[in-house]
């Protein structure tokens, strides 16, 4: 593992596209009084195919960061690229349509992508092979687990033909196994896909369970405080010992960064 103590651009970029670069962003939320500094020039080079973990306690900037890169906010100073890249976006909740088929949750997706309806029940089909949930075509959001909640909202996300997948801390609300079983999926998917993955977490096991790299963020106001490098080979477990101890050094530096903010 190799620690950047100071918020830099991936110098690995040169060897690749990037996929994702932030230069100078900062976010204002409100006016006057109630005037909110949510980030703080946050510059950042994300290239093409890596998975990046975003990391740190509530209240860093870490959504923020995600919905800036998604545009659904815009930031009030400085410049997201994303080269045209099409974006898709995860949260923690699966957010289905509870009226809708798990098929219907996928074909609205495709619809607003512009499929053609002849073409969508083989795309449905082949993005529920996908996610390995063959055959869950008629199944009700009520019908499913957490688990498989979220692999259609994978699926649906997908749809979207999206070459940058934003997970806003995705896995939170699953048990233990079944987060297991979804990193594993996403790390598969991500693989075959040649996704560009940015995904939010404040679990330090599974940042290091994923990340290429990790930006470790610090809050008041939200920024990076520093970037690791997680030279561990994959496939990697949760309860690996390598991964145990990256992510013991992650929750040191989180706790040294805590420790520059109050005396700050």
């Amino acid at each position: 593992m190799t620690i950047l103590s100071e918020p830099v651009i991936d110098a690995r970029a040169d060897a690749a596209e990037s996929a994702v670069r932030l230069d100078g962003v900062s976010k204002v939320f409100g006016r006057g009084a109630s005037r909110t500094l949510a980030l703080r020039d946050v510059s950042l080079d994300v290239r093409e195919g890596e998975l990046v973990c975003i990391l740190g306690r509530s209240g860093c900037g870490k959504s923020t960061l995600l919905n800036l890169v998604a545009g659904l906010e815009q930031p009030t100073r400085g410049s997201i690229a994303l080269g045209g890249r099409a974006v898709g976006m995860m949260f923690q909740d699966a957010n289905l349509f509870p009226w809708l088929t798990v098929s219907g949750n996928i074909e609205l997706a495709l619809k607003l992508s512009g499929v053609p309806r002849a073409d969508r029940a083989a795309r449905i089909d082949e993005l529920l092979e996908l996610v390995r949930l063959p055959g869950a075509h008629d199944k009700r959001p009520h019908e499913l687990s957490g688990g498989m909640r979220q692999r259609v909202a994978l699926a649906r996300a997908l749809a979207q033909e999206c070459r940058v997948l934003l997970m806003d801390e995705p896995f939170g609300a699953l048990d233990a196994i079944t987060r297991d079983a979804m990193h594993d999926q996403t790390e598969r998917i991500w693989a075959e896909r040649g996704l560009t993955i940015l995904f939010v977490t404040h679990n330090v096991r599974e940042a290091a369970r994923l990340g290429d790299r990790v930006i470790v963020m610090a809050p008041d106001p939200g920024r990076i405080a520093s970037e690791t490098l997680v030279e561990l080979p994959r496939p990697r477990r949760m309860e690996d010992a390598s991964v145990a101890r990256v992510s013991g050094e992650l929750h040191d530096l989180l706790r040294e960064h805590e420790l520059e903010a109050h005396r700050g």
